[in-house]
């Protein structure tokens, strides 16, 4: 029973996070979100009174996608009868800190525990001391490098990899880039030790290396911030003062995003061509029935 119910958490706020989907967001609301303090200790989020425990252990409180899976968590406890207590770390390399929230949960008689693992090698001791009590665990975002967990909702990030490096080396080919002139790519990622984002950087650096012309490079000095938006920022400026050829970057996650977007914005690299066109036609859509049936309007 008690798997059951750490399930029943993990299918009703996965599927709140993808129901919600990513929206765009403007400077302001990036450096925002960027400030906003993160918790770090267990708080409850519904029916404290309830003697059925899941705890919910977060490697990242940052940004507009850990945003989303907060609000599905939080819809998700409100249809369970157990209580669901929320915590986790404010940087990726705070890996003893959800080592020790895991304890934590044991020790507190923990019916179940979803986990979002900030390191897959070192989180994997834990995932199955605790799975040892009878403790279920469902991973979310990456996985251990272990079988020790009943359950994992996360991205193929190989092919997110790949899917990145295709899209980029059509972006340089489309803004005029010669294959026979040097070009470099710089790329950010929150964690080394994270399988997610390992696989994404190998999935990139795969179709790269059998697809990009033998002057487009990668900068070796691949940057790692701890999923901390400001390190993020500063690591793209150091990249492009340290690279002058660099034409793109690859942000692994969204912090990495958020960093990269901001620096760009901050250095006016992003070109702003006056244009001779003055009114633009934004189109019309007729909103009937059967457009908000399509659309699932309620």
């Amino acid at each position: 029973m008690r798997r059951t119910k750490a399930y029943r958490l993990i299918f009703v706020g996965v599927a709140s996070v993808l129901l919600g989907g990513c929206s765009g967001s403007s400077k302001a609301n990036m450096e925002e979100a960027a400030e906003q303090p993160a918790m770090v200790d267990y708080t409850c989020i519904s029916n404290p009174e309830s003697d059925k425990q899941i705890y919910v252990i977060l490697k990242n409180y940052h940004g507009a996608y850990w945003e989303k899976v907060i609000d599905g968590i939080t819809e998700a406890a409100k249809k369970l009868d157990e209580a669901v207590y929320l915590g986790g770390i404010d940087n990726e390399t705070d890996i003893s800190g959800q080592i020790d929230l895991m304890n934590q949960a044991m020790e507190q008689g923990a019916d179940g525990i979803l986990l979002a693992p900030a390191d897959s090698n070192s989180l994997a001791d834990s995932c199955q001391k605790v799975r040892e009590k009878d403790i279920p665990v469902v991973l979310i975002d990456s996985s251990i490098n272990s079988s020790e967990f009943d359950a994992c909702y996360m991205t193929d990030n190989i092919d997110a990899g790949e899917m990145a490096a295709k899209e980029m080396l059509e972006l340089l080919y489309d803004a005029g880039n010669s294959p026979t002139d040097p070009l470099e790519v710089g790329i950010q990622l929150s964690s080394d030790s994270s399988q997610a984002m390992v696989n994404r950087v190998s999935g990139f650096l795969n179709f790269w290396a059998g697809n990009a012309p033998e002057q487009w490079e990668i900068v070796q000095d691949i940057r790692v911030n701890g999923g901390d938006t400001k390190k993020a920022q500063s690591d793209a400026s150091a990249l492009l003062r340290e690279n002058a050829d660099i034409k793109g970057f690859f942000g692994c996650n969204n912090t990495s995003t958020v960093g990269i977007v901001n620096t760009l914005f901050l250095n006016s690299l992003i070109k702003r061509e006056k244009s001779e066109q003055k009114y633009f036609d934004t189109g019309v859509i007729m909103v009937d029935s059967d457009y908000l049936m399509e659309n699932a309007v309620s």
